[in-house]
């Protein structure tokens, strides 16, 4: 291995809301360990499923878990488990974890996925880091991964004082030597929507495309997928909606449509019970007479092959889950959440496959739902699968990130 090479990378996803974050930073991983599988990972996050990591033999700093309640208009985010502790202790301990995790590693290179500054913008003192070693012969590179839609925040300038005394600022997007768009840029330009038409980011910004956790290649057989959920071999209409919004109202509502529109013995109804669901709820929705017969399974890695056995799929609209749809092809029927991020309504209406029927949660309750449903169960049909490739992304931030620390080299 050449001198230059890079060697150890350091990873952040904070991972508050879902489990979405761990799995898409999950699949940027092993899309690069494939090419090189002698590079050492380190993750630091927040999320509740580390097992994620380490199933893929990455190693993991468990950083304490927070809460983004995106239903709440105020003090949306709160401690998940320390309850005791007030959150700006938290976030104290938080950010000396991540920076001891950056002091031990030394990394050759920083991703930071989704929040450009962190959680609660913990990541300022690391990043500040970048700024004092930029150029120099211990600078890192720093690297920024997003799924495409986000919200719209100005991007921070930090004041501070040169040595000539006069008050500048940093431009914290103008840290970031890489800055990949997981989505294709006809669907959105994050420059554009979101980050002010910066002309300093734009010539790092690379749309890489669309990534899964699992390539087509990779999915399981029908028989191996069925005996690993413990399902009979029938035709399966798998539901899965996450935990925000009306997660109950909905799931029953659309038992009911289901056990009025098909013969129950020739389908198998599973329902995916998310990770963060209330607890209650899940309780409830077990004992509930519009779900006799539908088996319950919790939310667990790899879904994708259920997806892709399914005679239907009733869904949400969250980046993995889109994506994973459009890889089976499966038919499906996706239900945005509704809050005012906007997120997965922009995302399903970006979304032309023949193959998707997107509702809304108000029409699941109107009069003509029921025939809706059943048309599609009728006459939709599945499409070709889009071949999504995290290998292809991987080698894409392998490559350029070897060409960055070669040029480094040669600046020393």
């Amino acid at each position: 291995m050449r001198q230059d090479s890079i060697k150890r990378i350091l990873v952040y996803t904070h991972n508050s809301i879902g489990v979405g974050h761990a799995f898409r930073t999950a699949a940027v991983i092993t899309g690069i360990k494939k090419w090189r599988p002698d590079i050492d990972f380190l993750v630091i996050s927040g999320t509740s499923v580390p097992q994620v990591f380490f199933k893929e033999g990455i190693e993991v700093i468990k950083l304490p878990s927070v809460k983004m309640d995106i239903d709440r208009r105020q003090n949306a985010l709160h401690s998940r488990y320390l309850t005791g502790f007030e959150l700006e202790s938290v976030f104290d301990f938080r950010q000396s974890l991540i920076m001891s995790s950056f002091d031990f590693l030394q990394p050759d290179a920083l991703i930071i996925e989704h929040n450009m500054t962190g959680q609660m913008s913990e990541l300022i003192p690391l990043l500040m880091k970048k700024w004092m070693r930029k150029g120099g012969p211990v600078d890192f590179a720093l690297v920024h991964i997003c799924r495409g839609i986000m919200k719209w925040v100005p991007l921070l300038k930090i004041p501070y004082q040169n040595p000539r005394h006069r008050s500048e600022s940093i431009n914290i997007g103008g840290l970031y030597d890489f800055m990949y768009v997981l989505e294709d840029r006809e669907v959105i330009d994050i420059n554009k929507t979101f980050l002010g038409n910066d002309s300093e980011l734009e010539p790092k910004i690379n749309y890489l495309g669309k990534i899964t956790n699992k390539v087509y290649e990779e999915l399981s057989s029908r028989h191996e997928t069925l005996e690993r959920f413990g399902l009979p071999d029938k035709k399966l209409i798998v539901i899965s909606l996450g935990r925000n919004g009306r997660v109950f109202d909905l799931s029953v509502k659309l038992t009911e449509i289901l056990r009025k529109s098909l013969d129950r013995d020739q389908y198998q109804i599973v329902m995916v019970l998310d990770t963060y669901l209330d607890k209650v709820a899940a309780t409830a929705l077990r004992a509930n007479v519009s779900c006799e017969g539908v088996r319950f399974i919790s939310f667990l890695p790899d879904l994708v092959d259920l997806f892709n056995q399914a005679d239907l799929v009733i869904s949400r609209a969250g980046y993995n889950t889109v994506n994973e749809i459009l890889l089976t092809g499966a038919r499906a029927i996706i239900i945005p959440e509704s809050h005012g991020g906007g997120e997965q309504e922009l995302r399903a209406h970006s979304v032309t496959a023949s193959n998707i029927l997107v509702m809304n949660e108000d029409s699941v309750f109107l009069d003509d739902a029921s025939s809706r449903f059943q048309d599609f169960i009728k006459n939709g049909k599945r499409s070709n699968p889009v071949k999504f490739d995290k290998y292809a992304i991987g080698k894409t931030m392998i490559e350029d990130l070897e060409k960055w620390k070669v040029s480094r080299s040669n600046i020393r």
